[in-house]
């Protein structure tokens, strides 16, 4: 009959996105991570082509972010606006593979930008390395 996420949208005027890498990937420093695979974006928030999430309208937005690498002591920062929010630090594991996530509230304005930006070079996952947001 209907999508649900289409019968969301139309009755609440959602905003939501989940997205993951396409394939393992490496990263330069400073590089912003493209999340190009798309599972949900509703209200088209994320853009793919460059990983980052310019905000549609005002309100509080719920973001969460996943990594897996296989560096020790790696770690993510969530930016809004080329202003660091807070770290994405891996586990300490004995494993080849680490992983790590964490979870931040951010008031948005239209235009607004959140992503995701590795500090130095790593080697990422697509199985554990996610970027979720949402309007709350």
């Amino acid at each position: 009959m209907f999508d649900t996420d289409e019968v969301i949208y139309a009755k609440e005027n959602k905003i939501a996105f989940t997205a993951g890498l396409q394939k393992p990937e490496s990263y330069a420093t400073q590089q912003i991570i493209k999340f190009s695979r798309v599972i949900t974006n509703v209200g088209g928030g994320l853009n793919a082509s460059d990983g980052v999430f310019y905000c549609p309208e005002p309100g509080l937005y719920s973001f969460f972010v996943s990594i897996m690498t296989v560096a020790n002591d790696a770690y993510a920062h969530i930016y809004k606006n080329d202003k660091f929010i807070m770290h994405v630090y891996t586990d300490q594991s004995g494993r080849k593979w680490k992983s790590g996530s964490n979870a931040v509230v951010l008031r948005l304005e239209r235009g607004d930008r959140v992503y995701i930006k590795l500090p130095s070079s790593q080697h990422l996952h697509s199985a554990a390395t996610y970027f979720t947001g949402l309007k709350i």
